[in-house]
Formats: C-alpha cells, sequence, structure tokens
C-alpha cells in the first residue's frame, strides 16, 4: 500500500511540474524526413433570395507534404507538395467534383492544371515561431502548372486562365500552407498563458483576415494541448468583379501538438459566420444573405 501511495505521490509531482513549468514551442523539424498532415473540412452554406432558402454543401480534403530542406538561425526552408485536393459540391443549382489525383482528359484543361498543381512541389520559408516568410520558386512552380495553357484553344484561354488563378495565385497557395504553422507563441508559455497569431486567407470566393486567440490548456510529457478562438473578417476581392463575399464570424476548437517538433498531431474547429453575397448581372445587382457553417478535422499522417 505504502508503495502504491509513493508511486501515485510521484506521478501527481511529475504531471504537475509538466503543467506548470514554462516550455518552449518551436518547430524542430528532422532535416529530409516528409511529414505529411490532412485537413478534411465540411462547409453547409445557406443563401436566401427573394424570400426563398438555398443550401450548398461543400465536403473538401486536402493532403499536404513538406519536408525540410535547411536551416540557418530560426528560419525553415520547406519543400511542399500538395498531395491530393479534393471536393464535393451539392447545390440547386450545379454539382460537381474536383480531384487533383484524378487524370484529366484531353479537354479537361482547368483539371489538367489541378493535377500538375499536385505534381510539382514549391519552397517556402518560415520561422521557428510558425511566421510564413515568403516563396523561394513561386514564378517556377506556377509555369510549371500553367504549361497546360499551351494546350488550350485561344478562345479559351482567358476564361481557363482566370479559373486556374483562384488556386495557383500567391495568395491562395500562402492560405493552403500558412495556417499548417501559424499557432505558435513567440516566447515561453506556462499553462494558462495566452498568445494571439493572424494572418490572411483566400478561397472559396472569400479573401480576409483571421485572427487567432490561443490557451494552453495542458501539457504532458510528449504533447501540449491548445484552445483557440478565432474571427474572420472580410476584405474586398477583386477576383470576380461579378460577385463579391462580406462574411464575418467566428470559430472555436482545439489543438494537440507534438512537444518535441511542435507539428500539429491533431486539430478541431467549428465555425459560424455570417454575411452577404452580391451578384452582378448586366447591370443588376443581386444581395443574398447568407449563412456559413463549418467543421474542420486535421490529422498528422506522418
Amino acid at each position: 500500500m505504502k508503495n502504491v501511495l509513493i508511486t501515485a505521490f510521484v506521478m501527481f509531482v511529475t504531471v504537475g511540474a509538466f503543467a506548470q513549468s514554462p516550455i518552449t514551442l518551436k518547430f524542430n523539424l528532422e532535416k529530409g524526413k516528409v511529414n505529411q498532415i490532412r485537413n478534411v473540412s465540411k462547409q453547409n452554406i445557406q443563401n436566401t433570395y427573394n424570400g426563398m432558402e438555398f443550401k450548398t454543401d461543400v465536403n473538401s480534403s486536402t493532403t499536404t507534404s513538406f519536408t525540410l530542406l535547411s536551416q540557418e538561425n530560426d528560419v525553415m526552408r520547406l519543400e511542399f507538395k500538395f498531395d491530393t485536393i479534393q471536393s464535393k459540391t451539392n447545390s440547386p443549382m450545379k454539382s460537381f467534383e474536383t480531384n487533383s489525383t484524378k487524370i484529366a482528359k484531353k479537354t479537361e484543361y482547368l483539371e489538367k492544371a489541378l493535377n500538375r498543381f499536385s505534381t510539382y512541389t514549391i519552397i517556402a520559408k518560415i520561422s521557428t515561431s510558425g511566421k510564413f516568410l515568403g516563396f523561394e520558386n513561386y514564378k517556377t512552380f506556377r509555369n510549371n502548372v500553367l504549361a497546360v495553357m499551351d494546350s488550350v484553344p485561344e478562345l479559351k484561354k482567358d476564361q481557363i486562365q482566370k479559373q486556374a488563378d483562384t488556386f495557383i495565385k500567391e495568395s491562395a497557395i500562402q492560405t493552403l500552407i500558412e495556417p499548417l504553422f501559424a499557432y505558435l507563441p513567440e516566447n515561453q508559455v506556462k499553462k494558462t498563458d495566452k498568445w494571439e497569431t493572424s494572418y490572411s486567407v483566400v478561397g472559396s470566393g472569400v479573401s480576409g483576415m483571421i485572427f487567432n486567440s490561443y490557451t494552453l490548456d495542458n501539457v504532458t510529457e510528449n504533447n501540449a494541448q491548445l484552445s483557440v478562438s478565432s474571427e474572420l473578417e472580410s476584405v474586398p476581392s477583386t477576383d470576380n468583379p461579378n460577385m463579391s463575399i462580406d462574411v464575418k464570424g467566428k470559430s472555436t476548437g482545439n489543438i494537440t501538438i507534438d512537444k518535441k517538433t511542435a507539428l500539429i498531431i491533431t486539430s478541431q474547429d467549428k465555425k459560424h459566420y455570417e454575411g452577404t453575397m452580391t451578384v452582378k448581372n448586366q447591370g443588376n445587382e443581386m444581395k443574398m444573405p447568407m449563412v456559413i457553417d463549418a467543421q474542420s478535422d486535421m490529422i498528422r499522417l506522418k
């Protein structure tokens, strides 16, 4: 009985020490090792026009691999490959699927560009505290993906180019990468400490800023658990002059990270956004209230 009590006391003291001692959360990646993260998202979008409700469901999944090429002081050079980008959209007007791993037919030019997007790699610089510092070979990556434009008929080139830009432009690629790293504090933290990060997002017709507030909830021998609350504020987008989306909202979630590498092990969040979609057509303008409810789950595969 005495031994059991001693063991329990030691465990209590050890767990308490992990929880109370300040810790440093910085990326510490092994050079040459391939890391892989999958992000799955489910969105329910509700638009209202003339008193009628229209619902759209979007299920998407992105699998991203990245490898540390080199590190100088606190700046990492990481090579990224978007292994799989897929989505399925169901709406009253149209339902369609995209999958970057599905071989495109000869005349499916946009799908061909998406195939190439998942074939080539792009190098980014990111600090060990998770700050995105820029791309190293963006122009080369873009040219490799858009080489498909050589086979597009002249009459369709402008349309295909604009559609491809929604995922090939620099800000859109940054949106795929930055949230995978932008959650670490600048300084040491202990349980209940809070810190903030922010980054821009581009995609799904929305451009804006995400403002995050993190709290260190718990620390164990191997992991750290964080809770996060975020706010989205959209900004005017020039991507599509005939459509604009103005939304605001919040999300809440939690993250488990590996203390040794600071990489995400699992992450979940729920979002609720409200706003207005404005559509222009032949001089007419339609404003449609919209509500977006979404859930995202991220898991480290390797």
